[in-house]
């Protein structure tokens, strides 16, 4: 597939209590589950972050960009990966997020055709950092983000997405688990419990 593949590490860990980016999941940062995805899948693959020198030593294979952008909200994430995206085609997925597949990012891939991006929907909730996006989407985002309006879904409006839904996703063999985001260290207490 040429795709570009980014993981956005951009929050301010104030749930969490300290950068949750990089707490161990079975002995292994969070972060570090979406790039190891991406590096089986694509050949341009990007982590970004407000200070991408605490991933040192970093990953071969890996871009780690600087979100300069001055307000902390993951639209700036998503305009610096519109800039920085060797290919067209472009998968995001939150770093917080370690529990995603390979299978389920070419299973969104395959719907990602006559369309401006594909988006997964889960109990009414759309998982705008885990799709696809065409590059243009994300370059146009700055217009909103010069404009203090940062809701991704609301930028979306004007773009032809494509909302898959849970029936869908769950008919295609992909259970609610992969949707599984660390928000709290209660959040990485339960995941470890049930997934030991």
């Amino acid at each position: 597939m040429d795709i570009s593949y980014a993981v956005l590490s951009g929050g301010q860990a104030k749930r969490f209590g300290s950068d949750k980016t990089k707490a161990l999941y079975k002995g292994k940062p969070l972060y570090l589950y979406g790039i190891e995805t991406g590096l089986s899948l694509s050949s341009d693959v990007m982590l970004i972050s407000k200070d991408s020198s605490k991933y040192q030593p970093y990953l071969k294979n890996v871009q780690y960009l600087q979100d300069d952008l001055g307000e902390i909200c993951p639209m700036s994430g998503l305009i610096k990966v519109g800039m920085s995206a060797k290919y067209d085609d472009i998968f995001i997925l939150s770093a917080d997020a370690p529990l995603i597949e390979k299978e389920f990012v070419k299973f969104l891939y395959s719907s990602f055709n006559n369309c401006d991006g594909v988006i997964p929907v889960i109990n009414g909730k759309s998982y705008t950092l885990m799709g696809f996006y065409k590059r243009k989407v994300l370059l146009n985002m700055l217009d909103d983000y010069n404009n203090k309006n940062f809701k991704i879904i609301k930028s979306l409006e004007k773009y032809n997405i494509k909302y898959i839904n849970e029936d869908i996703i769950f008919s295609s063999g992909f259970n609610d688990t992969m949707f599984t985001n660390i928000n709290f260290q209660e959040d990485l207490n339960k995941l470890e419990e049930n997934n030991g």
